[in-house]
């Protein structure tokens, strides 16, 4: 058996999160709207490997079987943490020795973890908000956007991160850096997910 890439785990995986949620198996339309892709094409060869490399079964009607425990267990496992207790950023105090709970970090990071990606951002415009290049960014997709946000925007075709802005009943994408623009769409602008947190590596 191959190892999956991460684009056929996370197809993996949301299969799994859709049959346990609903009790069924989603189709192939399900999942390439759940993955913003437009031809079922591109969704149809991922299932293929899966099923080739024994992840996933098909019945005589060709849909996808409901994925035994068994492969439940193949999935990653979270990781839990110790918390402790809040430390100051301003004046020295004292800090509890002892941890108040054990976070794990898959809930605290993460909603949806099959709607959930991660981005690595370049450049310097988002500074304000403290993104940085070189951080990681965790989006969601899927979700309805609110203005004010920051968000993995398309415009024109083109992916940006920026903040979701609304005037006058128009959207545009605002920069946290007060050297770039406002960016306005010509044609269209899309948001092809919400950003719920950073990353960064010292």
């Amino acid at each position: 058996m191959s190892p999956l890439t991460p684009h056929q785990r996370t197809v993996l995986t949301y299969i799994g999160e859709f049959q346990r949620k609903r009790g069924y198996s989603p189709s192939l339309s399900d999942l390439a709207i759940a993955f913003g892709v437009r031809s079922k094409n591109a969704i149809a060869k991922v299932i293929t490997v899966l099923v080739r490399e024994g992840h996933i079964e098909k019945d005589p009607k060709g849909r996808i079987k409901i994925l035994e425990r068994a492969e439940a267990l193949d999935a990653p496992q979270p990781m839990v943490l110790p918390l402790f207790g809040p430390i100051s950023a301003g004046f020295a105090a004292p800090v509890e020795e002892q941890a108040e709970e054990l976070v794990k970090l898959d809930d605290y990071l993460i909603r949806d973890q099959a709607a959930t990606f991660l981005l690595r951002v370049r450049g310097d415009s988002m500074i304000d908000a403290g993104i940085f290049e070189g951080d990681l960014v965790i989006a969601e997709r899927g979700k309805e956007p609110k203005a004010n946000e920051v968000v993995v925007g398309v415009l024109d075709g083109e992916f940006t991160l920026k903040r979701l802005k609304k005037e006058k009943g128009k959207y545009y994408l605002q920069a946290e850096n007060p050297e770039y623009p406002d960016m306005y769409a010509l044609e269209e602008l899309k948001v092809a997910g919400v950003v719920r947190g950073v990353i960064r590596k010292y």
